[in-house]
């Protein structure tokens, strides 16, 4: 091989690997994004998100949003950090007539209590199915412009697995956002109401939609609507007994449960 040819040699070399390198260092550093992606969990994915400008456009997208932040409230491996984000986010959605039964405190107690309980129950929800948006039904009262939707959950106990429907009523907020007002078990029977989520706050709409907002607690005494009132009143913290001042609509005692929870 002359020396023109060696040194072409060379030059083809170099260049294999310049390019070899450059392969392995573009696989490596994607290995490592994806595992920096595997690594963040199914509550850091849904607690990240920023509400004070990704709220939630519309009833149901709100449910939808409420049910993934309950679905990821009763894994046993969330950090104390990511039950206080869960708490917030929580607290984010609800309606200022409800949020004002409990302070954040009140409620992240009481939702830390429910967990527990839920935990030692060996429950879990499984997944949960939101109404489609053609049966989302809307109205205007004079509490304002509400929206009504059944947010259905999969629980498990065991090796025992069930459905529960919620019944959502949320009202429009003077920013146009839509707020939780408050919820209902669809077992509950002639107009009784239940508050549904974590045992930190609850409501209802009435079975002819012109409900309004709920009560707070883990568990309370139940009650029943005629029909044609607000929503839930005062019920007892997960953590004992607490006097709750009711909200400005007149509204009847409510029975908080967990959502899917069977007493």
């Amino acid at each position: 091989m002359n020396k023109k040819g060696r040194g072409r040699f060379v030059l083809i070399v170099f260049a294999a690997l310049i390019v070899f390198l450059a392969v392995f260092y573009f696989v490596a550093n994607g290995k490592r994004r994806d595992e920096g992606l595997q690594k963040l969990s199914a509550t850091e994915a849904t607690v990240q998100r920023d509400l004070s400008i990704n709220y939630p456009q519309t009833p149901k997208a709100v449910v939808r949003y409420y049910a993934e932040l309950s679905q990821c409230m009763y894994d046993p491996s969330n950090s104390e950090e990511e039950v206080q984000e869960i708490a917030k986010q929580s607290r984010y959605l609800f309606d200022d007539e409800l949020k004002a039964q409990q302070t954040d405190e009140q409620y992240l107690a009481s939702l830390k209590t429910t967990i527990a309980a839920f935990l030692n129950d060996n429950r879990r929800i499984v997944s949960f199915t939101i109404s489609p948006s053609s049966e989302v039904v809307y109205d205007t009262l004079d509490i304002g412009d509400v929206a009504s939707l059944y947010c259905t959950y999969t629980m498990q106990k065991g090796p025992v697995s069930y459905s529960d429907p919620e019944h959502f009523l949320l009202r429009r907020d003077s920013e146009g956002r839509w707020k939780i007002l408050g919820w209902q078990s669809s077992s509950a029977e002639n107009g009784a109401v239940t508050g549904g989520d974590t045992g930190s706050s609850g409501g209802s709409g009435t079975s002819d939609g012109s409900g309004s907002s709920g009560s707070s607690g883990s568990s309370g005494s139940s009650g029943s609507s005629d029909g044609s009132g607000a929503s839930g009143g005062s019920g007892s913290s997960g953590s004992g007994e607490a006097v709750i001042e009711k909200p400005t609509v007149e509204i009847p005692t409510v029975e908080i449960e967990i959502p899917g929870v069977k007493k």
